[in-house]
């Protein structure tokens, strides 16, 4: 058997895909030269894994351990979050699935629409605006614009710039490079999706700031951060952020629990999405159990006139076609693990939105600790185990990690009680859903724990954006 701290040594500068023993335990080792982090589609549990190798790649990550500098991340420049030569527009006059087409083929999230070059006050095209078209297309809601719709249901053409125009939108806020992240965690910590950059004189865009990007920049670089550690250490319930119990009406600064049943129709997901302005619904079975997440992503998955029949099945169906998809491009089968607790670490929940790229994540209710012990885990009928010695290894709920010490992973997400089905067929009962955090949850509490922005309310950009219910 190699020595771990020679296999350290070894990995150091090999770029490789990091276990979910490591992701979640820590954040990032900080490289020792500039290199670009590891990109993380789901947290996903390979075929072949074991808890030996899991054992051993936990150690390596522990002996390559880098020092922690300190640093104050309120003075970081907006420039260094700027990606160099990543900046995608498209012009107003593009139709939708030209304009779809250059999302997905730069793996994007949002486009600014220019209604000239160099258009500084353009709106931004995104997946709740293609959402919105293809309820549109569907004759599923109205618009002021009966040419518009009438287009759009005849199967004409429309040009992008028309379509940002319907879907109610919150101001196109634009800060400059020099500008320093204080003043983007009070923008984006109030809802507000994402943020335009632009240059020293404000004539130019320069890039995108979305709050996923932002949530992502400091997971990868907390190790430099050292007065992010409190926070991280915290757990969910101490810091008192997102809706931890649904059956209290939440405050005016909360987000609510919006779900589905499983057996409701897809369409009915999409329409309720763009009705309450959200980007992702979670979907429960007839017990209130968490089955699953569709997000307005997946809109991806009907685009074309033949899987327009996924609009008519039910939300736990699309769930399966979701995890089939996921599992044919990877080549192994995972799923992403869309929950937290209430007693998960806030370094943990930073941890699975940046792997699953997701705007907020469902709190459940862990199941009875006797009925999990007694399931074994099982991914396609091959045995799995990911449950670690550590320090807390007696219990089943996430705990705050400390001195960089293994948080215990022998938690509900990774030993569901499975049958010898492929994974895409099974249902994942990860716990009854009792609340949801999200990306503005998070940024609204580093703005008001460690900025000036002492009142920032996450919920009043979704206030102005006019979502049903607020």
């Amino acid at each position: 058997m190699k020595d771990t701290s020679s296999q350290a040594q070894n990995t150091t500068n090999t770029s490789r895909h990091a276990s979910i023993v490591e992701m979640l335990s820590t954040p990032p080792a900080m490289p020792q030269q500039p290199s670009t982090p590891l990109e993380f589609e789901s947290i996903s549990l390979s075929r072949n894994a074991s808890a030996s190798s899991l054992d051993s790649q936990m150690s390596s990550t522990t002996s390559c351990l880098t020092k922690v500098h300190s640093q104050k991340w309120q003075h970081i420049p907006l420039s260094q979050l700027i990606e160099q030569n990543k900046l995608v527009t498209v012009e107003a006059s593009l139709s939708v699935e030209e304009a779809f087409n250059t999302l997905v083929r730069h793996n994007l999230t949002s486009l600014p629409v220019e209604q000239f070059p160099g258009d500084i006050n353009c709106f931004t095209f995104d997946y709740n605006d293609l959402n919105s078209y293809l309820l549109l297309v569907l004759n599923k809601i109205q618009v002021n614009d009966p040419e518009i719709a009438r287009d759009c249901q005849m199967g004409k053409p429309v040009p992008v710039g028309e379509i940002v125009k319907l879907t109610p939108k919150n101001q196109f806020h634009k800060l400059r490079e020099i500008d320093n992240l204080t003043t983007a965690m009070g923008i984006l910590g109030s809802g507000v999706h994402r943020v335009a950059i632009t240059d020293s004189g404000s004539t130019q865009i320069k890039g995108i700031l979305s709050q996923r990007r932002l949530i992502k920049y400091l997971w990868d670089n907390a190790r430099q951060f050292s007065n992010l550690q409190p926070l991280l250490n915290s757990s969910l319930q101490d810091l008192g952020i997102g809706v931890l119990d649904s059956q209290t009406a939440p405050t005016s600064r909360q987000s609510r629990v919006i779900s589905m049943q499983g057996e409701e129709h897809l369409m009915m997901a999409l329409y309720k999405m763009h009705t309450e302005r959200i980007s992702s619904i979670a979907v429960v079975d007839n017990h209130g159990n968490l089955l699953g997440n569709i997000s307005v992503t997946d809109v991806r998955h009907v685009t074309r006139t033949s899987q327009y029949p996924l609009l008519h099945n039910t939300c736990r169906h699309f769930i399966s076609v979701i995890l089939n998809s996921r599992g044919l491009e990877m080549g192994k089968d995972s799923f992403p693990i869309f929950h937290v607790y209430p007693s998960s670490s806030l370094a943990r929940t930073l941890a699975k939105l940046v792997a699953t790229k997701a705007h907020r994540l469902w709190i459940v209710q862990p199941e009875n600790s006797a009925t999990s012990t007694s399931s074994s885990s099982m991914i396609s009928g091959s045995p799995q185990s990911v449950s670690m010695n550590t320090h807390n290894s007696g219990s089943d709920h996430d705990t705050p990690n400390r001195a960089g010490s293994p948080i215990s992973v022998k938690s509900f997400e990774e030993n569901s009680s499975q049958t010898a089905t492929p994974l895409f067929e099974k249902e994942y009962r990860t716990g009854k859903l009792i609340g949801v955090v999200s990306l503005t949850d998070i940024l609204g509490l580093l703005a008001r724990r460690q900025t000036e922005h002492k009142q920032v309310d996450p919920q009043s950009a979704r206030r102005q954006r006019g979502s049903v219910g607020v």
